[in-house]
């Protein structure tokens, strides 16, 4: 979004740096007050450039502010902190500007979820601030800081930061300071469920704006407010009243995107009260004013809601075509948009029911289709949508606009007649999937709600951990009755014999493979893959047989982490079927990693060392001796063969581990062979430091090593010896192994 309207965000204001600034600057900042930040980002720039060419560097750091804070509340985070970053370097000692600097820095920090970034620099900016002796400075730091405490759900103490920014701004007559620090303290005892506290604050903010001059900043201040009298009165009257001042405001200063947030929030409230015909005219308006400023980011919002009013007035069509708008619309702004000022949701908590909720139309409407070749085409979108949630979930996991960019890949082959690709798709009132086979999709439905499923999946996950018990069973059927069944007719007809999954949420936690149909698990009949997106996925010709393999590994216990004594004799397996060279233990070193990748073409990169997917992809990484490689700094490891053309076919990371109900943790695992530019990934849903990982990991590689056997059919082959052997039998044992990505 451009500004989120979940936080009232505290912007620096710039202050004149010479004689003759604010003349120079009146058209930019105009720009900004109307809420045209494209055009005053170039305003902005243009300026900074002649600053520069006449070498004053204090005022080309305040242009340059300028311009970051245009970009920052246009969702571009990347490109505002590009911009801050060159004017804290030619700020010199200005500790006032600094300060200014800091905090827009770590609002863009906040943006992408980079708390611990953001902290350090909001401890600098007040440490300038006080060195200042502004009170205006040290409020806005302040009320940063109850943003950043906000984000980490610490909400008492954020409420206190707010309510002192809101003093230090009262007492250095600063209006809009005081104004929006008390609205940031009204939402935060909301969320504290103190809404005497919270309405009184409210009314506080609502005084306060009385006392602001029209412009930018009002208008949403008072479009927030209106957001948050929704959620405290029972009925909307004061919040369409205030609602409406916005739209005042808006109009009066010419800003169209706050008159669109107005109109857009307004439409809201007339559907919730059974008005669509106003909601309608209400987001059309909202819509028309979006697009005069060009606003994608506002524009999917739009079309969204509108899309959901015409499905809830029984236009599918028209809702189809509004949810197309909205798709297309936050496509084209994916890449810098962030989860809103603090980043504290998911893509697929905030985002991704977007996607969902249009596949979900075109299925009812596939279904209902009489004409193949129609109903082909929806299928096809329907895939398609899926796929591009898909591909923004993985962007937004690994804060990594480029892993979108790896789609259709040159190279990349259409799947054998031998091969299905299975999308299972949870929806709140049924379960679709979708076997893509060579010669089209095929649809099936299967009445059972994504609750049931996913309680289902729960429990399966953690009874499959207890290699003791045979309960996971009746739970591995009930999941087999509902994913497999239904396409087990054409499957056989197919004669299928390899599955490649492309799993959703929950189903990303579970391995596919331990399923059960009252005879055999999933893996006695098919070879299997899982990818978190087929476009995203390599499928290009394999290198991994006569090919070169760097082995790593830890048999000693390290930073905390116990030894893994199997590791040893894993790694010479390994190094049988390889020429190559092993690092193992104190070998084992970020450094030696770095110099070996760099130097040589490896087809197969082998790590049997404790690794850890987390949701929060800083958490997550893969221990060395020396150190912990996270997924930013694996991919950078390995890049130098993606840039000689000569990707890794293969990497196998043999004692990871995902925390069972963590979907987002699955999804980094999931991702983990994109990332890291991979064609395939070997890894483990949970950890085994057992016997049993090292034979599974020898018989894979021994399979792999025969003349036209695929991956997938390797793990297969390998999966089935443990389960021939009394000592290993259980799918706790061979089960959370799998293969991602290119199954070929």
């Amino acid at each position: 979004m451009s500004r989120s309207l979940h936080f009232f965000v505290l912007v620096f204001c710039l202050c004149a740096a010479f004689p003759g600034f604010a003349a120079d600057t009146a058209t930019a900042s105009r720009l900004q007050q109307q809420g045209q930040f494209e055009a005053a980002a170039g305003e902005w720039e243009t300026l900074a450039q002649r600053y520069s060419l006449e070498k004053n560097l204090i005022a080309q750091a305040h242009a340059l502010l300028g311009q970051g804070e245009s970009l920052s509340a246009l969702g571009m985070a990347p490109a505002s902190l590009t911009v801050l970053k060159q004017a804290l370097a030619i700020s010199g000692t200005d500790t006032a500007l600094r300060a200014k600097i800091l905090g827009a820095m770590a609002q863009c920090k906040l943006m992408l979820g980079k708390q611990e970034d953001a902290e350090a620099l909001l401890q600098s900016g007040m440490a300038l601030a006080r060195e200042s002796g502004r009170d205006d400075l040290i409020a806005s730091v302040l009320g940063s800081l109850g943003l950043l405490h906000e984000t980490r759900k610490n909400q008492e103490q954020a409420l206190q930061e707010y309510q002192a920014a809101a003093d230090k701004a009262r007492d250095a007559s600063q209006p809009l300071l005081h104004a929006q620090s008390l609205g940031n303290a009204a939402r935060t005892a909301l969320a504290l469920d103190d809404s005497k506290l919270a309405g009184s604050l409210t009314r506080q903010s609502l005084e306060a704006c009385k006392r602001l001059e029209d412009g930018h900043d009002k208008a949403y201040l008072l479009i927030s407010l209106g957001q948050l009298l929704r959620r405290l009165d029972k009925d909307d009257t004061r919040a369409g009243q205030t609602l409406r001042q916005a739209l005042v405001v808006a109009d009066a200063i010419g800003d169209r995107r706050a008159k669109s947030y107005a109109l857009g929030d307004l439409a809201q409230i007339a559907a919730e009260q059974s008005d669509p015909s106003n909601a309608d005219t209400l987001y059309q308006r909202a819509i028309f004013a979006a697009q005069e400023v060009g606003a994608g980011e506002i524009l999917y919002r739009w079309h969204w809601q509108q899309g959901r009013l015409q499905h809830s007035r029984g236009n599918t069509d028209g809702a189809i075509a509004s949810y197309r708008r909205a798709v297309f619309h936050l496509q084209t702004i994916r890449a810098d948009l962030g989860m809103g000022v603090a980043r504290t949701s998911s893509f697929r908590e905030v985002l991704g029911p977007l996607y969902f909720e249009l596949a979900d139309l075109l299925l009812r409407r596939a279904a209902a289709e009489p004409v193949a070749e129609a109903k082909q085409k929806l299928l096809g979108e329907a895939r398609a949508t899926v796929e591009q949630s898909k591909e923004a979930e993985l962007q937004d996991y690994f804060q990594d606009s480029c892993v979108a960019a790896r789609r259709n890949r040159p190279g990349t082959a259409r799947f054998g007649n031998e091969v299905a690709v299975i999308y299972p798709i949870l929806l709140p009132d049924r379960l679709e999937i979708l076997a893509d086979f060579s010669s089209g999709i095929a649809q099936f439905t299967v009445a059972v709600p994504s609750a049931r499923v996913i309680e289902e999946i729960r429990i399966f996950r953690t009874l499959l951990e207890k290699r003791t018990t045979r309960q996971y069973l009746p739970h591995g059927q009930a999941l087999y009755r509902w994913l497999i069944a239904p396409l087990e007719g054409e499957l056989h007809a197919r004669q299928i014999s390899t599955l490649i999954f492309v799993p959703d949420g929950a189903l990303r936690t579970i391995p596919m493979a331990a399923l059960h149909d009252d005879t055999r698990f999933l893996a006695e009949r098919y070879a299997i893959a899982t990818t978190p997106s087929l476009s995203l996925t390599d499928m290009g010709p394999p290198r991994t047989a006569g090919g070169r393999a760097l082995l790593n590994g830890l048999t000693l216990p390290v930073q905390g982490y116990a030894g893994l004594p199997n590791v040893e004799a894993e790694l010479q397996a390994v190094g049988h079927y390889f020429a190559g060279k092993t690092l193992q233990d104190k070998q084992y070193l970020v450094g030696n990693v770095q110099e070996e990748l760099s130097e040589t073409p490896y087809s197969v990169v082998h790590i049997a060392s404790h690794g850890q997917f987390e949701g929060d992809v800083k958490q997550t990484f893969l221990l060395t001796y020396d150190g912990r490689l996270t997924m930013d700094l694996l991919e950078k490891l390995i890049s130098p063969g993606r840039q000689r053309n000569q990707p890794i076919s293969l990497l196998t990371l043999s004692a990871c581990q995902t925390a069972a109900g963590d979907d987002r943790a699955a999804l980094g695992l999931a991702g983990v062979s994109v990332k890291a530019g991979a064609s395939s990934a070997l890894a483990s849903l949970w950890f085994i430091n057992d016997q049993s990982a090292t034979l599974l990991v020898s018989e894979f590689y021994h399979r792999l090593s025969q003349p036209a056997t695929s991956k997938a059919e390797a793990l297969r082959g390998a999966q089935m010896k443990l389960l021939a052997d009394k000592r290993f039998n259980h799918p706790g044992y061979w089960s959370p192994f799998l293969l991602i990505g290119s199954w070929l």
